[in-house]
């Protein structure tokens, strides 16, 4: 299979959340929208829906440029901790799977507008680093979930080691911004802890990254 370089989009995610953070601190600092209920608000939406449009978005995420974290920590907020974990497990592994499955079945021609040449070439060198633990820590990234399982897919890597490392570094992160979510009362909380783990989560992409171009 031959792969072109293909369309950088992978950073459209951080550009939406950017802007929703920025969108929100215009409109609070001007007093355009009251936000005084929206948290009540989203624990009253009827929660086979709530869950249907959580995990439909979580799993389309592989190609389409949503903002995971916020979702998962929404699922947290919408669903509580049992259920919200649930799906934001469930949603998220449905993409990475999704995401091996394109790497795997589809033509070049798709797989090249999800990942480039040289990503693929970068996550060779992650693998030979980290060995397969670096499915688990690449699902907590956003910047590296889609990538990672688009790539596993075309390396024909064992689905049954992909999923199973992939759900060891799925749970872990998902707890984390479920738990958070459910305890959030206020739109601010929401976002702050969206903001937070997505920042906390480049800097674990760029310090993995250091070690290994520095590695021989």
């Amino acid at each position: 299979m031959s792969y072109e370089t293909g369309v950088r989009w992978k950073w459209i995610p951080a550009v939406v959340l950017g802007f929703v953070l920025l969108s929100w601190i215009v409109f609070e600092a001007l007093d355009l929208i009251d936000f005084d209920g929206v948290v009540t608000w989203v624990r009253g939406i009827d929660p086979v829906w709530a869950a249907a449009a959580i995990f439909a978005l979580l799993v389309v995420d592989v190609l389409l440029p949503v903002p995971s974290t916020p979702l998962i920590v929404l699922a947290g907020t919408a669903l509580g901790l049992p259920l919200g974990l649930a799906l934001a497990v469930v949603g998220s592994l449905g993409s990475s799977a999704a995401g091996y499955a394109l790497g795997r079945f589809a033509g070049p021609v798709l797989v090249r507008r999800v990942v480039t040449i040289e990503e693929l070439t970068e996550m060779r060198r992650w693998g030979r680093q980290f060995g397969p633990w670096f499915f688990g820590v690449a699902r907590g990234i956003p910047m590296m979930a889609e990538t990672v399982s688009v790539s596993a897919g075309v390396s024909r890597v064992s689905f049954r080691t992909f999923m199973s490392y992939t759900l060891i570094g799925t749970l872990p992160i998902c707890a984390a911004y479920v738990f958070a979510g459910s305890k959030a009362e206020t739109v601010e909380q929401i976002v702050m802890i969206s903001a937070a783990g997505f920042l906390l989560t480049v800097g674990l992409f760029y310090l993995l990254r250091r070690l290994v171009k520095a590695a021989p």
